[in-house]
């Protein structure tokens, strides 16, 4: 794989522009009851504290299971790199892992783009305004590179590790599923399983190998689904939760006191529209991807989550990239950025976020 030194110099400016905003916010501002007062702790907020004890301590809480296990895995892995800050560990896997997965999509953009919209590709994806996960103990890095790794290999005609990022990727998160049918739906579609590319249908051995070990420790291969009540969630009509926050919104006074779930439901309505779009524009490889990818999400009750989702998907910042009006384009950079710095120091502050 090539490293670009243009994306490299992007992603280093962005990784020392969101750590400052990390530090100063954290040094300055007010922490959230059961915010960490150890800066280095603080990058392990929320989910975070849930994939660095599955690192430590395995799954000892059944709710624990709804977290996939590969990333914390990895993290137990850089254990004795990290003895006294394991949360250093898995912030060093989701850079290392957003940069691979940033030089991947910038390669598979130039092989049918010029090199000015490729870059484009990778700042709408730094100016987006969850783009802080990146430099954090989430798995959205890692999914991130999986994801971009699988399409780029499909257009390598590596169909092999292709299917290894997509079975790695559904070891990451329920998610790695829309992965799994981006790879798999366009081709049954065209070629169908054959002979030579039979190994395609290992695809989703991540999730497969996970639900095993469920049903061995709880009897249950889908507990990841069931344990999701624990957070107030469970599967509902798909976009029920949006068409309920959007009627929210007309009730007097809502906007003023919810005001955090307009930017929920803002987010939402973006993806949307992006992931629509992108059955008309790109290929349909990541049209599939895209549409299940926030379909996943948007099948539970709630839409709060849904702006941290759409982070990994990629497609949506290439169509971001080929806006050709300049003020939307600057709009976006500028929302971007600065909602960008308020969600980072809400999230190191302990206050959640998406």
């Amino acid at each position: 794989m090539k490293l670009y030194p243009n994306v490299t110099v992007y992603f280093v400016i962005f990784i020392v522009a969101v750590l400052n905003i990390f530090y100063f916010g954290h040094q300055i501002l007010p922490h959230n009851e059961g915010g960490q007062e150890d800066f280095i702790n603080a990058l392990r907020n929320w989910d975070g504290g849930h994939f660095l004890g599955i690192a430590e301590n395995g799954y000892k809480y059944s709710f624990q299971h709804a977290f996939f296990p590969l990333y914390p895995l990895l993290i137990k892995f850089l254990f004795p790199i990290f003895p006294n800050h394991h949360a250093l560990g898995g912030v060093v896997i989701s850079i290392l892992a957003t940069l691979i997965g940033l030089n991947l999509l910038y390669q598979m953009v130039l092989t049918q783009y010029d090199k000015n919209l490729a870059q484009k590709v990778i700042l709408s994806i730094l100016f987006f305004p969850m783009s802080f996960y990146f430099l954090v103990v989430y798995s959205e890095g890692l999914f991130f590179m999986f994801s971009v790794a699988c399409f780029y290999f499909v257009r390598k005609n590596n169909l092999f590790l292709a299917t290894l990022a997509a079975a790695l990727a559904s070891a990451t998160r329920l998610a790695g599923l829309a992965v799994v049918a981006g790879l798999l739906i366009p081709l049954l579609l065209n070629k169908g399983i054959n002979r030579n590319n039979w190994f395609v249908l290992l695809a989703p051995s991540g999730l497969l190998i996970y639900s095993f070990y469920l049903y061995l420790n709880v009897g249950d291969p889908f507990y990841f689904v069931t344990v999701e009540q624990h957070w107030q969630r469970s599967i509902t009509i798909p976009a029920r939760a949006f068409f309920i926050t959007l009627n929210n919104m007309l009730y007097p006074g809502y906007l003023l006191s919810r005001y955090g779930q307009f930017w929920d439901l803002l987010f939402t309505a973006l993806g949307l529209g992006l992931i629509i779009m992108n059955f008309k524009k790109l290929p349909k490889d990541f049209a599939i991807f895209s549409l299940i990818s926030i379909g996943l999400p948007l099948a539970s009750p709630t839409i709060e989550a849904i702006p941290r989702y759409l982070l990994p998907i990629f497609p949506i910042f290439i169509l971001i990239a080929l806006i050709k009006n300049p003020y939307l384009s600057f709009a976006y950079q500028i929302f971007g950025v600065t909602l960008l710095a308020f969600y980072a120091t809400l999230f190191i502050n302990g206050y959640w976020v998406s």
